[in-house]
């Protein structure tokens, strides 16, 4: 497999960047119910859990950016040094599997080799969060479609799906 590895996390970014550009800044502290992270929470987890894939793979500490401040404006700057962190990292083609890839997540420990670890534990987190924060955004009324979550659906304003 010769994928760029960064190339689909910045895209993957790219998308997450779309949606909080067209959100309201009155809903970042909002959640889908008691007890779950805010939007914004969702946001940043979700844009560290793309470093906490390619840092290991690239053998670079771990960097992690934090919302220095609550709000629209604080997601968008800890995205934008997201991306600054990937895109200084260096590139990667293909997975090593004889790199074996461990992280907390919960209460568990995840084992997994370099392709497994990217492909089902750090993806499968970052679009569980990124759904969160399209979900979160649909609740508040926000007009988001697929396209603006995977960049390639388009329907007409007002297209509804009838059952």
């Amino acid at each position: 497999m010769n994928i760029s590895t960064k190339k689909l996390l910045l895209n993957y970014l790219q998308q997450m960047r779309v949606i909080v550009d067209k959100i309201p800044d009155s809903i970042f502290l909002d959640s889908l119910s008691e007890g779950m992270f805010s939007l914004e929470l969702n946001a940043q987890v979700a844009a560290n859990f793309l470093l906490r894939g390619y840092c290991p793979m690239v053998s670079v500490d771990l960097v992690s950016c934090e919302l220095r401040e609550s709000g629209k404006d604080s997601v968008c700057k800890m995205l934008e040094n997201v991306k600054l962190q990937l895109e200084l990292l260096p590139e990667v083609h293909g997975f090593d599997d004889s790199k074996v890839m461990v992280e907390s997540a919960g209460f568990s420990q995840v084992k997994l080799p370099q392709s497994r670890f990217i492909l089902e534990y750090i993806i499968p987190n970052y679009m569980f969060h990124m759904s969160m924060v399209y979900a979160i955004a649909k609740k508040n009324g926000v007009a988001l479609s697929k396209g603006d979550f995977d960049g390639f659906h388009n329907y007409p304003v007002g297209f509804e799906f009838k059952p």
